[in-house]
Parts: C-alpha cells; sequence; structure tokens
C-alpha cells in the first residue's frame, strides 16, 4: 500500500536511503522520522518501530493518528496543532516538544502523572488557565517544562483573538514572529519575521490587518 502523504513519504525515502514502494518490512525499520509540511499523517502508524518523530510545519489539528504508537520523543514544530489530548495514548512519550503551535488548552499534562523528561511548550497561546494555574502545577514536579515568559505568551493569543493564527516567541537572536502550519505559507519553519514587541502591540492595537503585510511575498510561478 502506498505512503498518502508526499511528504511522509519523502521523509520513509530520506530515512531508509531507497525509492518507494516501501514494505511493510522496511516501514518497520524505521526508528527516527523527520517530516516537514505534512497533511496526512494515518500512515506513520505502519512504522511501529518508530520511537522518535518530528512534524515540522504540519498542517493537522490534532495528532490522533499517533495513538499507541511507542514513540519516546515527539517535536511538532511550527504546526497547526491546537490538541494534545493524544498524549494520554502515548504511554511511551517521555519527551515532548510541541514549539509554536495553536495549543491552547493543557489539561490532559496536568492528569497525566507521568514525569517527562522534557516539555517544551514555547510560543503557544496557551488560556489563561493553561498558563496561570496548569502550568505552576506542572512545574512543581517537571523541572524541565518550558513556556514563553508572560510577555511573549500575551502576544500569540492576542494574534489569535484577532483571527491571526501566528505565534510569537524569542531566541538568542532577537523576537520573532512566525505563520505555523499550512494555512497562511508554504514555509513556516522558514518564513519568521524579525520585529520587536512594542511594535507588534502597535500593530495589534491599531489594525491587526496589517500584520499577514509585513511578511514577504514570493513568485511562486
Amino acid at each position: 500500500m502506498p505512503i498518502t502523504d508526499p511528504a511522509v513519504e519523502r521523509a520513509i525515502q530520506l530515512q531508509l536511503q531507497r525509492d518507494p514502494p516501501f514494505t511493510e518490512q522496511d516501514l518497520a525499520a524505521v526508528k527516527a522520522l523527520a517530516v516537514l509540511s505534512a497533511t496526512d499523517i494515518s500512515d506513520v502508524p505502519r512504522l511501529t518501530g518508530l520511537r522518535v518523530l518530528h512534524l515540522i510545519g504540519y498542517g493537522g489539528r490534532d495528532l490522533k493518528p499517533l495513538a499507541g504508537m511507542p514513540i519516546t520523543l515527539l517535536g511538532v514544530k511550527v504546526s497547526a496543532v491546537s490538541d494534545l489530548t493524544v498524549v494520554a495514548e502515548l504511554p511511551r512519550l517521555r519527551r515532548l516538544r510541541a514549539r509554536n503551535n495553536a495549543i491552547a488548552e493543557l489539561d490532559v499534562l496536568a492528569t497525566d502523572g507521568r514525569d517527562f523528561r522534557e516539555l517544551d511548550l514555547t510560543g503557544n497561546p496557551l488560556s489563561d488557565h493553561a498558563y496561570h494555574e496548569v502550568v505552576p502545577a506542572l512545574r512543581e514536579r517537571l523541572p524541565h517544562l518550558r513556556v514563553s515568559d508572560e510577555r511573549e505568551w500575551r502576544l500569540p493569543r492576542r494574534l489569535h483573538a484577532a483571527g491571526l493564527p501566528f505565534d510569537y516567541y524569542r531566541d538568542d537572536e532577537g523576537y520573532w514572529l512566525c505563520r505555523p502550519g499550512l494555512e497562511h505559507t508554504a514555509y513556516p519553519d522558514a518564513d519568521h519575521l524579525k520585529i520587536e514587541p512594542d511594535e507588534l502591540e502597535e500593530l495589534l492595537d491599531r489594525d491587526p490587518s496589517e500584520i499577514p503585510e509585513l511578511f514577504p511575498v514570493y513568485d511562486t510561478s
């Protein structure tokens, strides 16, 4: 059976260093996978030996197809994911890197008693409940928890409230605005705009519709 999503197929091809079609034995041999800009991950469970999965620029809202997999490290970066409930169905998961998605609620993590070795939720539009109640409770037992500072956290919330599913984060080089998922860019991992918090707040106060126009437009013809 062929792989449905071309991005998943390309990732498997790179990992196995061979062209499709793949046998089920080939798929079972894949231990780690990095997938760029997928829209359909329904074939990923066919990788029965998968332990490490990185989804970069994934366009889906949830991760339900992964339920029951033996994944120990899950990375979901600059993606449209808003629902983490699948975590409860990934019993071996110990490292979750979910930077710059559309995640608002963390209740599934609060009710899960496992001790994550790594938990990164930076750059998400977390709800007030998640940021002020769930995060402090998680931090008491998970010293490796990472979330945005308060100002960085509030700006993605304002962006989402304005109908812009963008994220905002800080790294060693400064503050960045990005467009997770595939709704607003074909290059979610690359098209990040450097912008200071004061400037972004001023735009949100004045006219949020100006914000998408800040990003360069590429000629794809």
